[in-house]
């Protein structure tokens, strides 16, 4: 490859000072706008469906890079959060309904199912934080997946001695030797998954787009609100068995803080780590309960993001109001975005101004449902509460499954030409 091959895009550079400069809380020429996209690329343009893409990302490479190509965003968005449909079927999945698999419509969404059976027990919390790998094996995984019930049998725990070599036995039964081998198989799936989802990355890269984020990570909470425990079984345990989701959470704060630092560790090209945050928000928990369940954890995350000099970015999923002055208290200045979703925009710009970046404040459903000119006035409105000073990212309220491409227009046109400091 020649070096002028080698040479990034203008328009990459141009667009990661935008960024950058923006997450510093700096002023910028304009206001960066690209908003979450997930399945908009393949509805909005028909090539493909959502059943085919978790089978293959690579059928919706030309539909990504289409979006991109007419709508010019500053940042890339590829299909990497579309759910890995083929390994998924492959496992036998328990926990999740998909297009192809329990639904009919080829170009529907997931559905988590809340299965009682598939959850931990409140006595099992202390198992899991002596022994999270074990119980993860033993215990979860052949309850969300069929074709890993094998794995009950295996127990590795005392395979450092020769008479603990009786503990590989189990290695020789059919019904670990099925699982293994669907993991074996799983694997060759994702594997591939991976490199297509890549390849449309690096295509956009090449186009000049820097990628939006690079890696997702869950609050150590949520690891057992969303699919450990469940939602209304965590809820309650805050209350009845509060050491002991502690003392777990504790231990999945150390394992998400170890798999961050090796996802920086295993690519050079890892510059921006999602949180998506399910249920810290204000109509689930007070305050005190997320000075002590939820923030802890997080921070921990967000600061091993920013030693390893990566971008965090606090994905807030509802109302903030009641907890945003400790986000703003407790951030390093010019580090991290947080986005919000329908948070008091006047008060998150007054408690985040020069300090923390601030993400979203455009209403989606109107990308969907309202006319141009509602977008038009709806992103000037956001500009002039949340763009003053800088340090402001321009998003919708929701991730854009399905909007009227001239709304889309009319939103990135806004963006371009309008900035009040």
């Amino acid at each position: 490859m020649s070096e002028q091959n080698m040479q990034p895009n203008p328009k990459f550079l141009e667009r990661m000072k935008l960024y950058e400069d923006t997450v510093a809380c700096r002023r910028t020429e304009k206001v960066l706008a690209a908003p979450m996209v997930m399945y908009l690329p393949i509805l909005m343009y028909g090539e493909t469906t959502i059943q085919e893409a978790m089978q293959d990302y690579s059928k919706a490479e030309s539909s990504f890079i289409r979006y991109h190509q007419e709508f010019q965003p500053d940042l890339a968005w590829g299909p990497q959060s579309i759910y890995p449909g083929a390994a998924l079927e492959l496992l036998d999945c328990q926990y999740l309904r998909w297009p192809g698999k329990q639904i009919e419509n080829p170009n529907a969404g997931f559905q988590v199912v809340d299965r009682e059976d598939g959850y931990m027990t409140p006595e099992e919390y202390l198992e899991y934080a002596e022994d999270p790998t074990g119980f993860i094996m033993r215990k979860i995984l052949p309850r969300h997946f069929g074709a890993l019930k094998g794995l009950e049998m295996v127990d590795l725990s005392n395979a450092v001695w020769q008479g603990g070599l009786y503990s590989m036995i189990p290695m020789s039964l059919p019904p670990v030797k099925a699982a293994l081998e669907a993991m074996s198989q799983a694997g060759e799936r994702m594997l591939k998954m991976d490199q297509d989802g890549g390849k449309i990355m690096g295509a956009l890269v090449g186009m000049g787009f820097p990628s939006a984020t690079d890696a997702a990570v869950s609050a150590p909470f949520d690891l057992f609100n969303d699919v450990l425990r469940g939602f209304m079984n965590t809820t309650m345990d805050m209350v009845e068995y509060p050491d002991e989701l502690l003392a777990a959470i504790e231990t999945s704060t150390k394992m998400q803080v170890r798999e961050i630092k090796n996802t920086f560790r295993r690519s050079p090209f890892v510059k921006t780590v999602t949180f998506f945050c399910h249920n810290g928000f204000d109509m689930f928990m007070s305050r005190e309960q997320f000075q002590t369940f939820y923030w802890p954890g997080l921070k921990k995350c967000v600061e091993a993001v920013i030693e390893e000099g990566g971008i965090p970015r606090i994905f807030l999923e509802d109302k903030y109001d009641d907890k945003m002055d400790i986000i703003a208290n407790e951030l390093p200045a010019g580090k991290c975005i947080v986005n919000i979703i329908n948070c008091n925009r006047e008060r998150t710009k007054e408690l985040f101004a020069g300090k923390i970046c601030i993400q979203g404040g455009v209403d989606g459903i109107l990308l969907q449902h309202g006319s141009p000119e509602d977008v038009v006035k709806n992103v000037k409105e956001a500009i002039d509460i949340l763009a003053p000073g800088g340090g402001y990212f321009l998003d919708t309220s929701v991730s854009l499954d399905v909007a009227k491409p001239e709304n889309l227009h009319a939103l990135f046109e806004t963006a371009q030409n309008y900035i009040k400091y």
